[in-house]
């Protein structure tokens, strides 16, 4: 046997993701990084061809080919809401009804929010800026603003890949899901405005509210909530029939898209064209290779060591941790920091350390551990997002307000350390209650 196979799983496997996050650090994209150390992580199974034909079975599985299918339509159906102009109505007729600093200064980020873009901060910092036209905040205030609000969706919201890929991961329905993972949006939201939003003054007369062209509003919202309401009722549903329930998840997710896009585009059909570009685009294959990348990883942690053994590499790292004293939940809660802090975006941190974080638990764990591991896991990843140098929306805002990066962290540091508490929290609630 080739002695590099006789190394510790977990020094297979931290070498692996230590190769990732270094080689991402020095400029190879987080695709490419991703698929060159899992297929180098695949050579250090030992598993030889049997270890490649285990792959092949996983790649060709309806779940793994349906998510490619799924972040695709995801990434067409965020740009179709933009080049619809559907957005850009809704947000318009908020403006118009709103008249009070402090929500307009919040509710701009979240809205756009919900219609996940790389770099979408960009979008709404524009309107932070108009809000506060007489220049009253600091630019750090305005970054924060900004940034954190545009997050306060992303723990649980359908549209965004990464949880996609957490739903895909934990196993557990989407349903099931959202509601243990929307806390994290009230607790994001209340942390906001207690730690940033509280020193906004509003207009001395009072809030007051203008007219609400309701047409306006829904524009882009009636076409997302069929989305969600189509992938709900899928992972309800599809269940019962006999369908796996990550296969469950898939399927609605595709049905939804599939007839959202037809609500999207309704009245629009010349806008088709422009959304359609979004496939000539180096970023949307970016993304494609990345999701490619991380299915390769997960197969190569749970490939049978030596071709036939029931051994993984992560039941090896397991029980080399345990063996050490290494407590599982300091484990758990290090890998997604760390991923999230180096990658700084959620796809990244899920992909990264997911698989690793799941596979430690066992086979066929407890619904109540399931639950408590995946908000565990990903509220400590989202911190090390948040709090990321290399975060885009971080960046890009930062440059709109011309303000130092480092100068914004006063800010959003307090509300991060509160979903953080949120995080340690709502496992132990889920893991004692479920």
């Amino acid at each position: 046997m080739d002695p590099i196979t006789l190394l510790p799983a977990f020094a297979r496997v931290g070498a692996s993701f230590l190769g990732i996050l270094v080689a991402y650090r020095f400029g190879l994209g987080l695709g490419y990084s991703i698929l060159l150390f899992a297929s180098i992580l695949t050579l250090w199974t030992g598993a030889g061809l049997a270890g490649v034909a285990f792959q092949a079975r996983m790649m060709a599985s309806p779940e793994n080919y349906l998510l490619l299918a799924v972040v695709l339509m995801l990434l067409f159906f965020t740009e179709a809401l933009d080049k619809t102009g559907r957005m850009r109505r809704t947000i318009d007729a908020l403006e118009a009804w709103l008249k009070s600093p402090r929500l307009l200064l919040a509710g701009f980020p979240a809205l756009v929010g919900l219609l996940p873009m790389p770099g979408g901060a960009l979008f709404s910092a524009p309107l932070v800026a108009a809000v506060d036209k007489d220049n009253r905040l600091q630019p750090a205030h305005k970054v924060a603003i900004n940034y954190w609000f545009r997050h306060i969706w992303e723990y649980w919201w359908p549209l965004y890949p990464g949880i996609i890929l957490a739903i895909k991961y934990s196993g557990i329905s989407s349903a099931l899901f959202f509601l243990i993972q929307m806390p994290y949006t009230v607790v994001s939201a209340a942390a906001g405005f207690f730690f940033i939003m509280r020193k906004v003054d509003e207009p001395q007369g009072g809030v007051s509210l203008g007219t609400l062209d309701i047409r306006a509003a829904v524009s882009a919202l009636w076409p997302i909530a069929i989305l969600v309401v189509l992938s709900l009722a899928g992972s309800f549903a599809l269940p019962a029939i006999g369908m796996t329930r990550t296969l469950a998840n898939m399927v609605g997710m595709v049905a939804g898209l599939v007839v959202g896009l037809v609500a999207v585009f309704a009245g629009k059909p010349a806008a088709l064209g422009r959304a359609a570009t979004m496939f000539a685009k180096k970023n949307t294959w970016d993304m494609m290779l990345l999701v490619l990348g991380i299915q390769v990883f997960s197969a190569a942690l749970t490939c049978p060591l030596n071709g036939g053994t029931h051994t993984t590499l992560v039941t090896g790292m397991r029980d080399e941790f345990l063996s050490m004293g290494i407590p599982m939940g300091l484990v758990i809660a290090l890998i997604p920091f760390i991923s999230g802090a180096v990658t700084g975006v959620a796809f990244g941190f899920v992909g990264a350390s997911f698989p690793i974080v799941f596979a430690l638990l066992g086979t066929s764990p407890a619904l109540h551990v399931v639950c408590a591991a995946t908000v565990f896991a990903f509220g400590c990843g989202y911190v090390g997002m948040l709090l990321s140098p290399v975060h885009i929306c971080f960046v890009v805002t930062n440059e709109y307000f011309k303000t130092g990066l480092y100068s914004s962290y006063r800010y959003i540091l307090a509300p991060a350390l509160a979903v953080l508490a949120a995080c340690l929290i709502m496992s132990g609630v889920y893991y004692y209650l479920l």
